[in-house]
Formats: structure tokens, sequence, C-alpha cells
């Protein structure tokens, strides 16, 4: 018997215990439904039960705590309830991962992943890896979700998602999380070829701020990446164009539509958009994963493999 197992097997034990002293988890799943949906009538259509059975746990829920949970004439959850609601859902969701978690010990014969990633990862090929993850353990679902990174790291944090593969900015710190550098390449300036750029060795910030500039969107970690460079430098670029497909990005410079600064690995070597070094700018893409939680075996599988997986090389700027 591994060390890992007896680790699950004491987090289920101490859970249950503490829950079946004075609570149940079904009373902790209708009460985080009744905080959610604001009426018994609503949570119990959403728990797929009768009405007055929703009341009845939750009233005897309070005489069991001693406080009032929900405030009927407010329809909401008091402070004591919301604390209860919160605790109750992670620890539900910690008897349910770990339930699946106990099946997975099976030689990862069967599982899930659920995965987070940006849209744009190159050079680093995303697909190739999990082809090969799959190839391995056909029995495993892999769960694929992409959103913008600050939103993943929630999820992450809360238990909805495994792993999240990021670019690093000011936003995207996290505690309790650790990380593995999957891509580290220069960002540089992107102009047209006939732009009168073209033949600087090199062009600052500073020059690049008096410029029209296409630019990924907002919200983005990239996004934030590059306005945090400019505003510590006390500038203020102009934006007359985004895009939400970093490719966009790039072939809107090469319509002339203005200059933006991209990935040395996006910008390639092709005819009609030139790479200028800038300013030291770095990209960064990171994968991430929760280091206060025991990951699945099939979770920790994957997170080798992608750490160990090799980028692909970047095309000639």
């Amino acid at each position: 018997m591994t060390d890992t197992f007896v680790q699950y097997m004491i987090r289920i034990v101490s859970i249950t215990y503490c829950y079946d002293k004075e609570m149940d988890l079904r009373q902790l799943k209708y009460l985080a439904a009744l905080g959610e949906h604001k009426s018994f009538t609503a949570a119990a259509a959403a728990l797929h039960v009768a009405q007055p059975a929703v009341s009845t746990t939750i009233a005897r829920l309070e005489r069991q705590a001693g406080v009032e949970l929900f405030d009927r004439t407010a329809r909401s959850l008091t402070e004591a309830g919301r604390s209860l609601a919160a605790r109750g859902t992670r620890a539900i969701a910690e008897l349910d991962a770990a339930s699946a978690e106990l099946a997975e010990f099976k030689g990862l014969e069967a599982g899930s992943i659920r995965i987070g990633a940006i849209h744009w990862l190159a050079p680093f090929d995303l697909a190739a890896a999990l082809g090969r993850f799959h190839a391995r353990h056909p029995e495993i679902t892999i769960a694929l979700v992409e959103n913008d990174a600050p939103a993943m790291l929630d999820q992450l944090l809360v238990g909805e998602l495994d792993l999240v593969i990021h670019n690093v900015s000011s936003d995207t710190v996290r505690p309790k999380t650790g990380r593995a550098v999957l891509v580290s390449e220069p960002i540089m300036l992107a102009i047209p070829r006939d732009h009168e750029w073209q033949h600087r060795k090199r062009v600052s910030l500073a020059e690049i701020a008096t410029q029209r500039m296409v630019a990924f969107r907002t919200g983005s970690a990239y996004r934030r990446h590059l306005d945090d460079a400019f505003s510590q430098r006390g500038l203020n670029p102009v934006v007359s164009l985004e895009s939400s497909d970093m490719l966009a990005v790039r072939n809107l410079v090469a319509q002339r539509l203005g200059v933006a600064l991209l990935p040395q690995s996006l910008i390639g070597g092709g005819d009609d958009v030139v790479a200028i070094p800038t300013d030291p700018l770095t990209r960064e893409v990171v994968l991430v994963w929760r280091v206060d939680h025991i990951p699945s075996p099939a979770a920790s599988a994957l997170r080798k493999l992608l750490v160990r997986l090799p980028p692909a090389p970047l095309r000639d700027g």
C-alpha cells in the first residue's frame, strides 16, 4: 500500500467523521443550492427534490448548528450560512475527488483530467502532448477548457480544473500553486516589411508608444504583461485595433494597420512582417497546479508528461 493511498484514506475518514457527528453531506448540498438559487422552491427544483424536503433539512441543520443560516426575509444566506456552505462545498468536492482518485489507482485504467489552457500556446504543442497521453492511457477522459488565465486559475484553486497552462503576467500569481515553464521566448516588435524602421537593429518601447498599435485583447494575461511594461516606463501607447486571435494581430500588421509586440515564434520569418528587438521583454508560458491538494494519478501523470515535453524550435525571425 503506497503512502499516497494512505493519505487518501486518512482524508476520506477525517472529512466523513467530522460531518457525520452533527450533519450530513446532503444537508450541506441543500444549503449550497439554497445559497445559489435564493429560494427553497428554486433550490428544490435544482436538486430534483420536493420543496418541503429542502425546508425541513435546512431547518434541522440550523437547529444543529445553533445559528440562522438562511435569512428568509432577505432571501440570502447569512454570514454563518455562507461560511458553512463554502466549507461544505469544498468537503463534498474533496470526497468526490477522493472517490474518483481511488478508482484511478487501478493502473490509470480509468478517470478524468480537466485542463485549462489559453488559446495560443505555440511553440508548445498541447495537442501533440494530449495525443501522446491518450495513446498511453486511452481510458482516461480529458476535458479541455479555454479561457483567460485569471479565470482558469480561480477554477484551479476551487478544484474545477486539475492543471492550467497560461502566459505569465502580474495578475496570474496565485498562492499555494506550483508551476513549470513550458515556453520562454523573447517578445519582439512586428512591423510591415516596408515600414520606415525595417532596417533598425532595435526599437525602444518609448518609440513604439508613438505608433498606432495592434494588440491582443484586453483582459488576457499577455496583454496585461505588455500594458505593465509600458506603464512601468510611464508610457501610454495608442491601440487602434484589438483581436482575440494572436495570429490575426500578426496579419493586421502585415496589412499595415499598425505595429505590434508579438512572441518571436509567431512573427516567424515570412516576407510580410519584420521582427525587430526591443526593450527586454519575455513571454513565458507555464503549467500550474495546486500544491495544497493531492493530484489524481491521471493528473500527476499528465503533468509529468507536459513538463518533460520539449517545445517546438523557434522559427528564425
